[in-house]
């Protein structure tokens, strides 16, 4: 089987012999249904795929569509002049390479279409050559644009760049408002919808199918496909695991699946993550191997939220999840949108969100902590990491607590306000526990009260009690007083109290204390 991994063309994945997942019956449901559109998912998600698929589509390559489902549904496949801008591939750090890509743009397309001198704009000479292309050829035009959001997340955390660049995007989406007589049908993509930037306003107000039940499977690989496509590729790869087919479906489903787009979304699988695993036949982290979220630790160090909140059931209502703002206002949005959260269920009012899967869950803490500590060599971090892990899976308390103070002291706690740095203590405190493979429970409950940290190891439960500008002994004090020890039910472990103190003056666990 040849996996299109990292092909994002659907010309090339057809003629190339590639396996290609049928979206086509959706795609005929979208161009026949609506005109303006948009699309948000995670990178990586097969966004590039649907909008070249729709570039085939309105091209009237039958050709390439044998055997599919849109096959038998369209009948005309007529040509129309299509208008495909892609954002992808480049890193935004000034506007002169915005305006450097939508030049490039237009001028392969004013090279087939002409221009006038009077199109001295962006803005002008896009509709210059749809309203020409219209004239030429006597179809309307089809605009797609990929990743349309890039260049502005690109730029979170530098409002004066961000405004420039929005404003030029601004002024060419206007484009789907002027020359709305002109298209046919417009697409958008990207990762996060900027509700309050105007594009959309500008843009003619694409209905947003983000998050609507009819195209939740448009992208990624649900359960069914994965069995109807891939069922003997899992077949090797368990045998290669040593296990039966029906464990390995459910290792592949606990390490990739798990998203959901909709109240009634079916699960959804990463599919750059599961085609690399059936490729390797390795369940390895391959979604947060193609690149690091820097922009999220930027968002979540201003933040009071706790990172261990998302192992468990946040919530948060449509408009929440639908309005990304300028990257840092909304944070839940910007982590659903970027797929680092999902939906886990959902009533008339709110959505329940959290981790989608184990690749997530447990990848976010490992390129979170490094990204944390911006003071060390990357291969430092790593060791850090590895050395800690060595000293929790050998039980060795003094050995982990005196690395976690190692890794902490080399944080730079940006904030002065103390809700902040407790927050970023906490997170921090849970993050590297959890890259070493242990789940961890903040706040857990028991009768009486909630500990504040609680994980386990083969033969150790540990119970950790965490004070702020106090002592390592009140700390400890409190777990002997409220009993939290007697009140676990752990079978055959030895439990291990551990009272920790942390000073928002050093920014540091200063003292910790076992008992």
């Amino acid at each position: 089987m040849k996996y299109p991994i990292g092909i994002q063309t659907f010309e090339k994945i057809i003629t190339g012999g590639y396996t290609y997942v049928d979206k086509t019956e959706l795609v005929y449901k979208l161009v026949s249904s609506g005109e303006y559109y948009f699309l948000s998912r995670p990178r990586r998600f097969g966004k590039s795929l649907l909008t070249t698929t729709l570039e085939s589509y309105f091209l009237g390559r039958k050709d390439l569509f044998k055997g599919l489902a849109i096959e038998a549904m369209e009948t005309e496949w007529l040509e129309y002049p299509v208008f495909h801008l892609d954002f992808t591939g480049e890193s935004y750090t000034s506007e002169e390479t915005v305006l450097s890509v939508i030049n490039q743009f237009l001028t392969s397309q004013e090279a087939i279409f002409g221009k006038e001198e009077s199109e001295t704009t962006m803005g002008l000479r896009f509709n210059g050559v749809v309203t020409r292309a219209f004239k030429q050829t006597g179809r309307q035009a089809v605009i797609l644009i990929d990743e349309y959001d890039k260049p502005l997340t690109d730029t979170i955390g530098q409002p004066e760049l961000q405004e420039k660049i929005r404003s030029i995007l601004q002024g060419l989406y206007g484009i789907m408002k002027k020359a709305d007589r002109y298209i046919r049908f417009a697409f958008l993509t990207g990762v996060t919808r900027y509700g309050k930037l105007g594009i959309f306003s500008a843009a003619n107000n694409p209905r947003d199918i983000s998050m609507s039940d009819d195209y939740a499977s448009i992208c990624g690989i649900t359960e069914s496909e994965l069995h109807n496509y891939f069922d003997a590729e899992v077949e090797i790869f368990a045998k290669k695991q040593h296990v039966d087919k029906g464990a390995m479906y459910e290792m592949l489903k606990q390490k990739y699946d798990g998203y959901h787009f909709s109240s009634n979304s079916e699960d959804i699988y990463n599919p750059f993550s599961l085609l690399n695993a059936l490729s390797d036949k390795q369940l390895g982290s391959y979604w947060f191997a193609t690149g690091t979220p820097t922009y999220l630790v930027t968002i979540l160090s201003r933040s009071n939220v706790d990172i261990p909140e998302f192992e468990g059931d946040l919530l948060a209502n449509g408009e929440m999840l639908a309005a990304f703002g300028n990257g840092e206002s909304n944070l839940i949005a910007a982590l659903y949108q970027s797929g680092y959260l999902t939906i886990k269920g959902s009533s008339k009012s709110f959505y329940e969100l959290g981790f989608p899967n184990e690749e997530v869950s447990e990848g976010l803490t490992q390129v979170l902590i490094p990204n944390y500590v911006a003071s060390q060599t990357s291969d430092r971090k790593d060791l850090d990491l590895i050395k800690l892990r060595q000293f929790i899976e050998s039980d060795n308390v003094r050995g982990f607590m005196t690395q976690i103070q190692q890794i902490m002291s080399q944080i730079p706690f940006e904030s002065n306000e103390a809700k902040l740095i407790e927050a970023n203590f906490r997170n921090m405190l849970y993050l590297m526990i959890r890259s070493t493979g242990h789940k961890v429970l903040v706040e857990y409950p028991v009768l009486g009260g909630r500990i504040d940290v609680f994980f386990q190891t083969e033969q150790f439960a540990y119970v950790i009690e965490c004070k702020r500008d106090q002592s390592a002994a009140e700390a400890l004090a409190q777990i002997d007083e409220k009993k939290y020890a007697d009140k676990l039910s752990v079978q055959n472990k030895k439990i291990v109290k551990i009272g920790v103190n942390f000073s928002t003056e050093e920014r540091n666990l200063t003292e910790w204390k076992e008992g």
